[in-house]
């Protein structure tokens, strides 16, 4: 799937006080939106929460999962993404062909998502029961979302930025993000200097634009502070599914399921979800899943 030049890089400065990560996911951006057909508004709002989900997802344990779910009363109605760490993500949204005039001259993604819900949930395979955090949000925009999110659930004070620029003709130019978090230890002094900081950068998308990297980001978002790379890694759009998993959903249908597919329209077409991937199971395939499934009776 998605590869090309995105990346992300972690660093951290102030003695490991800050952490700070920064990504360039254009390529991801682009192959989600020509993957689900997204309209403007719809690609700038799976494109940030895509980019979200690639920042807080090299926070975790390489084995950890972690998705963001934005479900509102806009057009929109629902955004998902998930990530296994390791540079991968995928996701939806439930609505792609959303798009709302320009508000400040700007895509309105707030008031395509409208009032609603924000819910992080992490997946650690020792736990049975996965972390879920929900709260209201608290502007749609979603980086403002996240941000309190980390600062409510993880207590965690952290800024962050997100951005799809799209081009006159739906294509994606530039999408990134970054996020930088203030960790114990770190002295109001150094929290103040990362603030102004922030403050004082361009947006995320016309940075990359104008060629920045994510070295070149964290430079600007730790200006005055020595900052030591931790990892960089490429990012790209991915999805678990796979034949062999849609063979394996089917045949938990049962028999009776499967011969009335082949009786109606002598196949199954199955599409999945998160990456629009269509599969179709002909009518041999599906005869040999009635007699595996005969056998596991």
């Amino acid at each position: 799937m998605s590869g090309g030049d995105d990346v992300l890089l972690r660093a951290s400065a102030a003695g490991e006080t800050i952490r700070a990560m920064a990504a360039i996911t254009t390529g991801v951006a682009e192959e989600a939106r020509c993957r689900h057909g997204t309209y403007p508004t719809a690609t700038a709002a799976l494109g940030r929460t895509l980019t979200a989900g690639l920042l807080l997802g090299s926070t975790m344990k390489s084995e950890d999962g972690l998705s963001i779910e934005l479900v509102g009363d806009g057009p929109l109605r629902r955004i998902l993404v998930t990530t296994s760490g390791g540079g991968r993500v995928r996701g939806y949204v439930s609505r792609p062909a959303t798009h709302l005039p320009s508000k400040n001259g700007k895509l309105d993604v707030a008031g395509a998502i409208g009032g609603g819900w924000l819910c992080v949930m992490r997946t650690q395979p020792w736990n049975k029961e996965p972390y879920r955090s929900v709260m209201k949000l608290v502007s749609g925009e979603i980086a403002a979302d996240i941000t309190h999110y980390l600062a409510t659930s993880e207590q965690i004070p952290s800024a962050t930025a997100l951005g799809v620029f799209v081009n006159a003709d739906g294509s994606v130019g530039a999408a990134g993000g970054f996020l930088v978090q203030i960790l114990h230890g770190a002295t109001a002094d150094l929290a103040e200097l990362v603030e102004r900081n922030v403050a004082a950068l361009p947006q995320v998308t016309s940075l990359i634009q104008s060629g920045a990297g994510p070295d070149d980001i964290l430079a600007g978002v730790l200006a005055g502070l020595h900052v030591r790379r931790i990892f960089e890694e490429p990012v790209c759009f991915a999805c678990s599914c796979s034949r062999e998993r849609v063979l394996g959903a089917l045949l938990l249908l049962g028999t009776e399921e499967i011969e009335d597919m082949i009786r109606k329209d002598g196949k199954a077409s199955v599409r999945c979800e998160f990456c629009a991937e269509e599969y179709t199971v002909g009518d041999s395939e599906l005869r040999m899943l009635i007699r595996d499934a005969a056998g596991f009776a």
